[in-house]
This record gives C-alpha cells, sequence and structure tokens, in this order.
C-alpha cells in the first residue's frame, strides 16, 4: 500500500468524466446558471437593502442577511465550478480544487442551516409561547 500521493483518486483521469448523460449534465448546467444568476440578483439586491436601511434593522433581520451572505458565498464560490463541470461533461478542477469545493458546500450550507433553526426557534417562541414571546420585543419577525 503507498502513500496518499501515490493512492490518489485523481491520479486515473476517468474519474473525471461524469457519469450521467450528456444531455442531463447540459440541463443541470442551464438550471445552476439560471439559479445562480437568481441568487446573485437576490440575495444583492437584499443586501443592498439591508445596507441602506442599516439603522432600522431588527435583530433577527440580521439573521436574514446572515444567511443571504451565506447563500451568496455558495453561489459565488461552487456555482461557477459546478457549470462549467457540467457544460463540459466532467470536472475540470484539481483535486485540491475538488476539496475547497467539498468544503465551502459543507461551510456554507451549515451556515445557512444554522440561521433557518435559529429563525425558525424565534417564530416558534413568538407564536407558540407568547408569554417568552412578550420578552422579546425586539425580536419582531
Amino acid at each position: 500500500m503507498g502513500n496518499a500521493s501515490e493512492t490518489s483518486l485523481f491520479a486515473d483521469t476517468s474519474l473525471f468524466l461524469s457519469t450521467i448523460s450528456k444531455e442531463h449534465d447540459i440541463l443541470m448546467g442551464t438550471i445552476y446558471a439560471i439559479f445562480g444568476v437568481f441568487s446573485l440578483v437576490g440575495n444583492g439586491i437584499l443586501l443592498f437593502v439591508a445596507y441602506r436601511k442599516k439603522s432600522s434593522l431588527k435583530p433577527t433581520e440580521f439573521f436574514v442577511i446572515n444567511l443571504s451572505v451565506s447563500d451568496l458565498g455558495m453561489t459565488i464560490s461552487l456555482f461557477p465550478m459546478a457549470i462549467s463541470s457540467a457544460f463540459a461533461h466532467k470536472w475540470l478542477f484539481s483535486e485540491v480544487t475538488c476539496m475547497s469545493y467539498a468544503f465551502c458546500g459543507v461551510l456554507f450550507g451549515l451556515a445557512s442551516l444554522t440561521n433557518l433553526t435559529v429563525l425558525s426557534s424565534v417564530c416558534w417562541l413568538k407564536v407558540c409561547c407568547p408569554n417568552y414571546g412578550k420578552t422579546m420585543q425586539n425580536l419582531d419577525l
């Protein structure tokens, strides 16, 4: 058994090829591109409006801003590689880039899940536990 560099999965270039049909790869690349544009525009508008109204933001709105930053980070770091690889019908990048791609996916995914968990917890407290919700005057949703 050799060291890690000798047993790398990326040493076999046939593993770069996509296992789905070329038509489905093109369809997925197109869908990624459409969602990427909508994500850039939507999250960009949200961040611009939040910047303009920063003095009147409520605490829970910062979680929405954080969710937008997380989504934008995922769009900027992951979508270009996914789109170009889908259209090429193979992974176009190195092993290090693949590891970075996976790291960014986990990082931004966990950040989004954490934000959504906090937002849903605040909503639950305000709706289902009104006695506790009244003490959260600044946490209006």
